[in-house]
């Protein structure tokens, strides 16, 4: 999908979330992402493809022995619970839903087959059949991220999986570039589904002594600079939140001084209830050969809530060769080139 941003939501081009790629392991923990790609796929009319990746003996460390009973049975084992979810995701759509049971290592296996599909988005839980450890992701989880390019959605797994997945309020943080504006058309189309209160914040650094920053005067002269750019910062969502408007029926705008912008954004996700933060895989300091910039990483790690990560870079960085033309992209934002 190619969203171009525009100085005006209400004028944005159609929006196409084609196909979910929804990731389970079995376990409970990732079934919390279901009741997600399920709201996402209602919004936007998306085909569902549900996958499970049985890793072969072999990859499992340790000595083994090859069982081709137990084998197959684990494969039918498998095959019927994603029938099993297969059949309760397509009564809440209201259409047929894809299963894929794939064989061989889960995170190259899950990339792979988001290629292979052309799917816009990729679904996982934040931890799987080990369950919720010391680490804030599990490892698959972990590989998954450290090599996508494309959109993904992490839903924390130490959740109880709602039955319906209708977020009362969104976070959208904004840093004033192109690319965090770019999720708004999407975050516009969620929010007027269900309802949403759109929350878009903007994060002011706070000025911190240091044996740089020391003397009094550049102290005063770096607090005034930030004075002046919550000011600003005021003005440019409220321009934004009137736009928004057209469309969305609840939004807020919230600009606060932090001394860390990533811990100020969980703690608002935490103080304001928010049920999903929605955000860019860039922002202004973007560096393409990282599949995700700091605060997004900082975020789809930390977060308790889920986090709607949409992929900000052109298709062409990423896109295979073996994707047809008439399959869409994922979702991404168009810009000119001097801003890519």
């Amino acid at each position: 999908m190619s969203v171009a941003v525009s100085s005006s939501v209400h004028e944005r081009p159609k929006l196409h979330v084609r196909r979910i790629l929804v990731c389970l392991d079995l376990s409970q923990f990732s079934e919390v992402t279901l009741p997600y790609a399920i709201a996402i796929a209602q919004t936007f009319g998306s085909e569902l493809t549900l996958t499970h990746v049985m890793q072969p003996p072999r990859e499992h460390p340790g000595p083994h022995v090859t069982d081709a009973l137990g084998w197959e049975i684990s494969r039918q084992e498998a095959r019927a619970y994603l029938e099993r979810h297969e059949q309760e995701a397509a009564r809440a759509l209201g259409r047929a839903v894809e299963i894929r049971l794939e064989q061989g290592h889960p995170a190259e296996r899950i990339v792979g087959l988001a290629r292979e599909l052309g799917a816009d988005l990729t679904v996982l839980g934040s931890h799987g059949e080990a369950g919720v450890t010391a680490w804030n992701l599990g490892s698959t989880v972990q590989q998954v991220l450290a090599v996508t390019r494309g959109s993904v959605l992490i839903a924390h797994s130490a959740s109880i999986p709602p039955n319906v997945a209708i977020p009362k309020r969104i976070l959208v943080p904004l840093d004033g570039s192109l690319r965090t504006e770019s999720v708004l058309p999407t975050v516009a189309r969620i929010a007027s589904t269900f309802g949403s209160e759109l929350l878009l914040v903007h994060v002011v650094q706070e000025p911190l002594a240091s044996s740089v920053l020391c003397a009094d005067d550049d102290l005063e002269l770096a607090q005034q600079l930030a004075t002046r750019l919550e000011f600003r910062a005021e003005r440019y969502l409220a321009g934004i939140r009137d736009r928004l408007l057209h469309e969305v029926s609840s939004v807020r705008t919230l600009v606060v001084r932090h001394r860390n912008e990533r811990q100020a954004l969980l703690e608002i996700s935490k103080q304001e209830h928010v049920d999903l933060v929605v955000l860019s895989a860039h922002g202004i300091a973007c560096d393409p050969a990282r599949s995700f910039g700091s605060v997004t990483a900082h975020m789809v790690t930390h977060s308790a809530v889920p986090v709607l990560v949409l992929q900000d870079l052109p298709h062409e960085l990423e896109r295979p060769h073996d994707v047809g033309e008439n399959l869409a992209p994922p979702l991404r934002a168009s810009f000119p080139p001097e801003a890519v």
